[in-house]
């Protein structure tokens, strides 16, 4: 009978009464949620206010008294408990069932977990199922096919308050464990007061021209709540303005009485139970202490480079799911948070919310930038040798020992890409090193057949043209005239399908004289080019006297399965290196990362920036790891594959 209970005390009713069975069947599927509103509203502060009613009052009894969710949770401990003693009681399982949304989907079998483990009496969390409801905890999953590795690294191991919550329209959280070093000034109050801002999502994050920002406090004062939203009881938001003023006028002490996230996840309707469904998260029910514990530690002691980690490591273990956080302590997707924190987390010198100095990368969307620095980026160019990159120049990925791959187009990390076309308004290059699973079959003279591997060249199709492109850099071909150069003076051609079939069949080529490209990869010039990814040295231009050994190592690949992925790698890295200049500090770099000491404790230097912070994992390392992992994810379609 605690579930009417629940159902009462969750919708604030000031009386109980008892509630027949057939009356509780007929409450709403939404038990134990108060009603949220989306899109979520900025609080009217009472500072500014002209009158008493003007902030409508609905936050000040939300939080008055002792929080009903703690009640809940008692009940689910105990109802925990006696699941364990009496774990074959079919009769008690049946009645639980019946609630298989909202608070009675705690008790159903999608809540795999038992586990409720204190801290300390007045600290608990629980594994809440599947209900979503304002103010419960959305922990990042690890247990899906597709993890965060190689996107959205930020949403792996997160840590998600829920600050508004509809079903029917849209859900809105912030990720409380990614504190950064990075600054907002204070226009309104004197002293040149800073303001620390972690990230709280992607949408309007802290590189966003307008940042979304959401300062969580637990101030107790009137003042302070009329001002602001109650998330749960002793955690309420209010605005970056209504947190100034609340400064201003005493009310707070200052900055170090918020928390400020720039950015927030937002989910569509229904979207967020569908990514429950396939383990993308956990959902979980906490105190309001273990979430400002947990914000006033990370405020003092976390290092941003590690990326919040150990909150989700301390939530997943008071749910009962602390085996499966062990399991995956450490991993891929891990290294690449960090990476990703590293990136984005820490202050550089001119950096501040709202800039970036992230580069454009291979078509990727620019991100907002500072005026000065795009000054600063110009007049380095101005200063560079013209680069220019005609069609059938030949370019190789970074060499540089952190690669500008690592956290994005990951497919680029060694390429080899050729281009295509150039004009004013576009570049358009091939991607040549990426066999697919799929091939081309061709027949000889005497009627064997073989087949090409088809490769994956990018995103984009030409329009107008066969969705296929040929290609060949062989000497007695170009003598024998088949096919045009993709450019003046190249020693690369292209042929219609047609034309290389019959010189097959007549025996004039061979199979293996051919790259069968599928798709092309595209730079618009708007904000940038391919030729100043070149001057930054996101790409290097390979010598005209490379690009034959270069090509003729890929014809070596073979079409892509799960054991000819990694022999294909290989041969990618060989025609990679094979393309480098003669005096490549590429090669002193790598030579220099395999000197250095390994394992934590022995010689570690946190500031050596060429291993993954507070690991003994080489970037570089990473990056041919995150490379393999695209091509098992994205080609092979098999994202869970062992490296």
């Amino acid at each position: 009978m605690h579930l009417a209970w629940i159902y009462l005390l969750s919708a604030g009713l000031d009386a109980v009464a008892a509630f027949s069975s057939d009356a509780l069947s007929r409450a709403p599927a939404t038990l134990g949620r108060r009603r949220a509103r989306s899109p979520p509203s900025t609080p009217t502060s009472h500072l500014m206010a002209t009158s008493d009613d003007e902030n409508g009052g609905e936050n000040s009894a939300s939080d008055e008294g002792e929080d009903w969710r703690a009640f809940r949770a008692k009940l689910v401990m105990s109802e925990g408990s006696s699941s364990v003693d009496e774990s074959q009681d079919t009769a008690a399982a049946a009645e639980d069932t019946e609630f298989d949304d909202g608070f009675g989907a705690l008790f159903s079998e999608t809540s795999t977990s038992t586990g409720f483990t204190p801290l300390d009496p007045s600290q608990w969390a629980y594994d809440s199922g599947k209900v979503i409801e304002q103010g419960a905890v959305i922990l990042g999953g690890v247990e899906q096919d597709f993890g965060f590795g190689l996107r959205q690294q930020y949403f792996h191991k997160a840590v998600i308050l829920v600050l508004d919550h509809d079903e029917n329209t849209f859900t809105k959280g912030i990720i409380l464990n990614r504190p950064s070093d990075r600054m907002m000034d204070d226009d309104v109050n004197d002293g040149g007061l800073k303001w620390r801002v972690w990230f709280g999502g992607d949408v309007q994050g802290l590189d966003s021209i307008l940042p979304d920002i959401v300062c969580l406090h637990s101030l107790k004062s009137k003042e302070a709540k009329e001002a602001s939203n109650t998330v749960m009881k002793d955690i309420q938001w209010t605005s970056f303005a209504n947190a100034k003023k609340l400064v201003k006028k005493g009310v707070a002490s200052g900055p170090d009485d918020f928390w400020l996230f720039a950015g927030y996840a937002g989910w569509g309707p229904s979207q967020l139970s569908g990514e429950l469904d396939r383990k993308s998260w956990y959902m979980c029910a906490t105190d309001s202490g273990t979430l400002l514990k947990e914000l006033a530690r990370q405020s003092k002691v976390v290092e941003p480079r590690d990326a919040g980690l150990e909150t989700w490591d301390l939530l997943m273990g008071m749910i009962g799911r602390g085996e499966t956080a062990k399991e995956c302590s450490g991993s891929f997707d891990d290294l690449m948070l960090k990476e990703w924190s590293s990136a984005n987390l820490v202050k550089f010198e001119y950096q501040d919310v709202g800039l970036t100095e992230v580069p454009r990368i291979g078509g990727a969307e620019m991100s907002a930038s500072s005026v000065d620095q795009l000054m600063k980026d110009a007049a380095k160019m101005a200063l560079a040798d013209d680069v220019k990159v005609p069609a059938g120049t030949m370019l190789r990925g970074s060499s540089s020992m952190r690669s500008p791959f690592l956290l994005q187009k990951q497919e680029l990390h060694h390429s080899l890409v050729l281009v295509v076309l150039e004009d004013e308004n576009v570049s358009i290059g091939c991607m040549l090193n990426h066999p697919s699973m799929k091939g081309y079959d061709v027949s000889d003279k005497k009627g064997s057949k073989t087949s090409i591997p088809i490769r994956y060249g990018g995103d984009y199709a030409i329009k107008g043209q066969s969705p296929l492109i040929w290609l060949h850099c062989n000497e007695k071909l170009r003598e024998a005239g088949l096919g045009t150069a993709i450019g003046e003076g190249s020693k690369i051609h292209t042929c219609s399908q047609d034309e290389a079939t019959q010189a097959i069949s007549y025996n004039v080529a061979k199979p293996e004289d051919f790259l069968v490209m599928s798709g092309v990869s595209v730079w618009p010039k708007l904000g940038g080019s391919l030729a100043d990814e070149v001057k930054r040295g996101v790409f290097e231009i390979v010598d005209s006297d490379k690009i034959e050994g270069a090509f003729s190592a890929l014809l070596k690949q073979t079409i892509l399965t799960e054991e000819s992925l990694q022999r294909n790698i290989e041969t990618t890295n060989g025609a990679w290196r094979q393309a480098a200049p003669e005096k490549s500090s590429a090669t002193d770099g790598e030579k220099k990362s395999e000197t250095m000491t390994v394992g934590i404790g022995e010689g570690f230097d946190e500031d050596d920036d060429t291993v993954v912070f507070n690991s003994d994992k080489k970037v570089s390392e990473l990056a041919d790891d995150a490379l393999k992992k695209w091509v098992a994810t994205f080609l092979l379609g098999a994202p869970t594959m062992k490296s």
